[in-house]
């Protein structure tokens, strides 16, 4: 039976998965450097609040948008060993709360002691934000209240009490006057803001399947034979092929330290008459195995692609030469693989 064989390069058998995963990858990455420029500020101040008081800080047109929301931020300024409660409010035209974001905001310092030595520690939790997006056109106002004011070393900062000069000389005409802690909030309005923390696990998440996709490629197909022998020449026959099918041969050998520096392996493949259709010597990719500077093996590695027009029975037969030096020899023969680039293979028909 006559072949024709023909050895070109394709990429007809790369693994479709691989494009699918790493253009997620790309893709949510991408979003991720893109989203820190969609923001543009609108407003950045600082305002005072006193407790029991809302303060409204800005008007504000809200129009719906394709990508991103209008993000407020505050921090508290507050001293050490303090707590606040606040809110940050939208108010509509009428002054009626439509969205809100509370904040229990603290700020702590103080000393340790452990195994005779000590420090100091400072801890703080004082940002707080709110996320809109506004379904139609829709004039808001963005105010903060304070809610609660807490000494932690002792008792609420409900109120101040604050005394003139002439209460301090003994001038009793002029009252105690009492007023509310007033609290500073650094406060900005962007818009446009992408939340990019849920794009975080999606990058780490496709990131994570594109790696298991590119160690699967290679071993996608059915193995239609695995033979291991403890020799130079294994051989066995399956049925394989077809025009869209690649087969991809594998061939591991394992010698001992009398192995030479090269060495090859003499494929042929047999039709299902068993007339040979192809041969060739592949030459091995040798490691060599040392331990305390002597050499204990050598492993070699071939492999070889094929597209066998024609689905039928194949007899596949491996020769290592030299042989006097193999311990074992596998020949792997797998169909229907994939791979993760544009290989050579040949083509026989």
């Amino acid at each position: 039976m006559s072949a024709s064989i023909n050895v070109k390069k394709t990429n007809r058998f790369i693994d479709p998965a691989l494009y699918v995963a790493f253009g997620a990858t790309g893709f949510v990455f991408l979003a991720l450097i893109a989203s820190a420029f969609f923001g543009k500020v609108l407003f950045s101040k600082t305002v005072r609040v006193a407790q029991e008081e809302v303060v409204k800080i800005e008007a504000l047109k809200l129009e719906p948008q394709l990508v991103g929301a209008l993000r407020i931020d505050a921090k508290a300024s507050i001293p050490n060993n303090h707590a606040v409660v606040y809110e940050i409010q939208l108010l509509d035209k009428q002054g009626k709360l439509i969205a809100s974001a509370t904040k229990d905001a603290w700020r702590e310092s103080g000393v340790w002691y452990e195994d005779g030595e000590s420090g100091t520690w400072n801890e703080d939790d004082l940002n707080a934000g709110l996320d809109v997006r506004a379904k139609k056109n829709e004039e808001v106002t963005v105010a903060i209240s304070v809610l609660e004011y807490e000494n932690l070393s002792g008792g609420k900062a409900r109120s101040l009490t604050t005394f003139s000069v002439d209460d301090v000389i003994g001038n009793q005409a002029n009252k105690p006057k009492s007023t509310n802690p007033a609290i500073n909030f650094d406060v900005k309005i962007t818009n446009g803001v992408v939340d990019s923390r849920h794009l975080w696990p999606g990058l780490f998440g496709t990131l994570a399947l594109a790696v298991m996709t590119y160690i699967a490629a290679p071993r996608s197909g059915k193995k239609v034979i695995s033979e291991a022998i403890n020799d130079s020449d294994p051989s066995d026959r399956a049925t394989v092929g077809g025009a869209d099918k690649l087969v991809r041969v594998k061939i591991n050998v394992t010698s001992d330290e009398t192995s030479p520096r090269s060495m090859a392996a003499k494929l042929v493949i047999n039709d299902s008459y068993g007339e040979q259709l192809y041969s060739e010597h592949i030459p091995l990719k040798l490691t060599f195995h040392r331990e305390d500077g002597k050499l204990e093996k050598v492993t070699g590695f071939a492999q070889k692609f094929f597209v066998l027009e024609t689905q039928d029975s194949y007899g596949f037969r491996v020769e290592v030469i030299p042989d006097a030096p193999v311990d074992r020899t596998v020949l792997t023969v797998i169909d229907g693989n994939r791979t993760r680039r544009a290989v050579e293979a040949v083509h026989i028909s």
